[in-house]
């Protein structure tokens, strides 16, 4: 990291006048916070760029943006610089701008309105994509706020021990899906989920094993007059370097493996979903309440 030398009122360092040059080459109306992030970038104490990226694009500038909030740069209640400075600033496109401005909403630090621009609303972040979950209902609607992208499709006969964890007999076929969650504004990948499902009467199969309907199939199979309760598992685990590089994440990068078994009204099992989650892309919230009867 460069250390920037002394100041010299009379002699400014040759820091302090490419920075200059940078503020004066902006176009009018930039803020002068907005101006300060440029002029970090350019000295070198903030880099983006790099020939091995451990985070996507959209993600360094979102941390990037998320520093500058909190170090001071953004004050509370001033704006953001716009998608199009940031494309400029940052040599990105308008779709890395918009998931970076959208990951900085996320966690609770800027606030957008239509004509108005982005508008810093704190200077700490809270946890990003944090979700209070406490009834199915609940756990359904945010399952509806991300969308689902499914890249694979297969039908496949249980062994034994898949037979015991999906409540079926050995031999018995069932249905496996491999897909991405994606978050709802930004579309960035936000969890790898694999989905079983086993395959009894009324299982619309062959609907299933049509990527281009698997996603609105499975949105109507868990519809809220078939099913009675979610049981859900966490625990922690590792990613492989497939789901990894789906991600892009480091191989065997730590995950948070959230295992849901959903139950119709009569108790059998739907299907299960297993879902792989990387570091800081999403956080789960609960209350509990002491019961006085």
């Amino acid at each position: 990291m460069r250390t920037a030398a002394p100041a010299n009122p009379g002699h400014p360092t040759p820091a302090a006048a490419l920075a200059f040059r940078a503020v004066m080459g902006h176009r009018r109306g930039l803020d002068v916070a907005g101006r300060s992030l440029r002029n970090d970038v350019e000295q070198g104490s903030v880099q983006m760029t790099g020939t091995r990226r451990s985070k996507p694009r959209y993600a360094e500038l979102g941390d990037l943006l998320q520093a500058a909030i909190e170090k001071g740069d953004h004050p509370v209640g001033t704006l953001l610089p716009t998608e199009l400075e940031l494309c400029e600033r940052f040599n990105v496109s308008r779709h890395t701008a918009r998931a970076a401005l959208a990951q900085l909403i996320s966690a609770g630090l800027v606030q957008r309105r239509p004509g108005a621009g982005t508008r810093v609303i704190a200077q700490n972040a809270a946890m990003r994509y944090e979700q209070q979950i406490d009834t199915v209902d609940l756990l359904m609607q945010y399952g509806n706020t991300a969308r689902l992208k499914v890249l694979e499709a297969e039908r496949l006969i249980a062994d034994l021990a898949m037979a015991q964890y999906l409540d079926i007999a050995e031999g018995k076929d069932y249905l496996r899906l491999h897909c991405l969650r994606l978050e709802e504004h930004t579309h960035a990948p936000g969890a790898v989920i694999e989905v079983l499902i086993p395959i009894r009467t009324g299982v619309p199969t062959e609907r299933f094993l049509d990527i281009a309907s698997t996603a609105r199939t499975l949105a109507r199979f868990l519809e809220p007059g078939r099913l009675s309760r979610v049981e859900q598992v966490f625990d922690a685990t590792s990613f492989d370097a497939g789901d990894a590089k789906l991600l892009d994440i480091r191989k065997h990068e730590p995950a948070l493996r959230v295992q849901r078994r959903y139950r119709d009204t009569q108790g059998r099992l739907l299907l299960i979903t297993i879902s792989l989650h990387p570091p800081g892309r999403f956080a789960y919230s609960m209350v509990l309440s002491r019961s006085h009867r």
